[in-house]
């Protein structure tokens, strides 16, 4: 279930719902389809949270019908949910609440919303140079060469997923390929047994001090841009594939004025990596890691 609160999202499986129903939504399904084929079977622990996402997300849209509202109300009244998450460990206080969220939930969705949402066109997947595996240098506050590597970024029209994981490159004169592939990675954790020794083989690399972020439109107007002022690429290296942490750090594409705030903005937070981690590397350099990436994406 992967619940945190006892709010109606406050589970992955809720939130993984509302999600999905809105891509779909948006790409112009009927939302009838999209509600049948996203319940689940009946004696699944996770079919309330099921329940409740579709139920607010058919709300929202204005689509949720009597039938559908009559089964959110008798689930409620019995207790069921309750009882689920009692079987599951919940203690008093989070039973309590759940059944308070849970009257405020029906009480909401038992009233039509005034201005339902309209489907809005999905983002459009676009290219980029900043694409993974984009070497890039960038100056350190004392004007000095380091080298980040795009890994795991997603690039659409009105939106932008990045992911940088820093090299251990310090040096005066520019550095080249050369110089990366003989680098490590400023992070213990990544391309590491002992981190990901009970992780699914496509979340392989696991990461510490990684540079991440989401842009909404208006950061992603400004991605290319700054990017331009603040890193130059000087080659490519394979897809790593996919990361599984949190970000570490990240760069702010929203409030900065200028393009050279933001270039400062890099170096500032990637000098601080830098420092914070003077000990932190691979045991493998970026060759080496390289050569296995690219040995297992020939034998899949």
């Amino acid at each position: 279930m992967g619940a945190w609160n006892a709010s109606i999202f406050g589970n992955d499986t809720s939130l993984d719902i509302k999600d999905e129903f809105f891509r779909r939504f948006n790409l112009g399904e009927e939302v009838r389809d999209i509600k049948n084929s996203l319940l689940l079977e009946e004696d699944d622990e996770d079919r309330f949270n099921v329940i409740f996402a579709l139920a607010y997300c058919m709300w929202e849209v204005g689509q949720l019908d009597d039938e559908f509202l009559n089964e959110i109300k008798h689930i409620i009244i019995s207790g069921e949910d309750l009882k689920i998450n009692e079987e599951l460990g919940a203690d008093n206080k989070f039973i309590k609440q759940r059944n308070k969220n849970l009257e405020k939930f029906f009480e909401k969705i038992s009233t039509r919303k005034e201005k339902p949402k309209k489907r809005v066109a999905p983002p459009v997947e676009v290219e980029s140079k900043y694409r993974n595996g984009a070497v890039m240098l960038f100056n350190y506050v004392d004007g000095m060469w380091g080298v980040v590597i795009a890994v795991e970024s997603k690039f659409y029209d009105k939106e932008t997923f990045y992911h940088y994981i820093q090299t251990d490159i310090k040096m005066k004169d520019k550095p080249t390929m050369n110089d990366v592939l003989k680098a490590h990675i400023i992070d213990p954790s990544f391309h590491s047994k002992e981190y990901n020794s009970f992780r699914d083989p496509i979340y392989y690399h696991y990461f510490v001090n990684l540079v991440s972020g989401y842009l909404k439109s208006s950061g992603t107007k400004r991605f290319e841009k700054y990017n331009d002022h603040a890193f130059e690429i000087i080659g490519y290296l394979a897809d790593w594939g996919r990361c599984s942490s949190g970000a570490f750090h990240y760069f702010d594409y929203y409030r900065q004025k200028t393009a050279e705030e933001f270039r400062e903005c890099v170096m500032r937070e990637l000098t601080k990596n830098y420092e914070n981690n003077p000990d932190v590397r691979t045991k493998m350099n970026v060759a080496e890691i390289e050569e296995e990436f690219l040995t297992r994406v020939l034998t899949r």
